[in-house]
């Protein structure tokens, strides 16, 4: 493990991180347009200058409540091989330094398909932060679909 940067944000007043290597940009919530037939964790898709980018509800993928979309939902779009996908957070908290004697390997309790997306948990200020791993929380399948979802709407 080394140290790492992380963009900090709060679903259910959960802390997370993703490595800021992972991300491309941050957004406002705007511009999100549905897709019909979209698999119950797109909330639609999100042209970005141009670019067409599935939104990825974490809320829906966590079986959370819905959320009112606010000033402070922010999307965080993330580079996958695949195509960028658009996060959607209930908030951003900003740049995160995690030190690596911070971070500890997922706890055993967390060994489950649903939270095997915990890459590392990590102790910074005294919060908990829950270190996110993209290729575990958005599944290959799951980016197949996008990839047939977004070429379908192109033909």
């Amino acid at each position: 493990m080394t140290d790492s940067t992380q963009i900090g944000f709060l679903i259910e007043n959960q802390n997370y991180g993703i490595g800021i290597m992972d991300v491309r940009a941050v957004e406002k919530w705007e511009n999100i347009s549905p897709v019909l037939g979209a698999p119950d964790y797109i909330k639609g898709v999100l042209n970005l200058r141009g670019e067409l980018i599935p939104v990825y509800s974490i809320r829906r993928k966590f079986c959370l409540p819905e959320r009112e979309v606010d000033e402070a939902t922010k999307l965080i779009i993330v580079n996958l091989p695949e195509m960028p996908v658009a996060i959607e957070v209930d908030s951003v908290v900003g740049i995160i330094n995690v030190s690596e004697e911070k971070k500890t390997d997922r706890p055993r309790m967390l060994n489950t398909i649903s939270t095997e997306f915990v890459g590392h948990v990590a102790e910074v200020n005294g919060k908990i932060i829950l270190l996110i791993d993209l290729q575990h929380l958005i599944p290959q399948e799951e980016r197949q679909t996008m990839v047939d979802m977004l070429e379908t709407g192109k033909e």
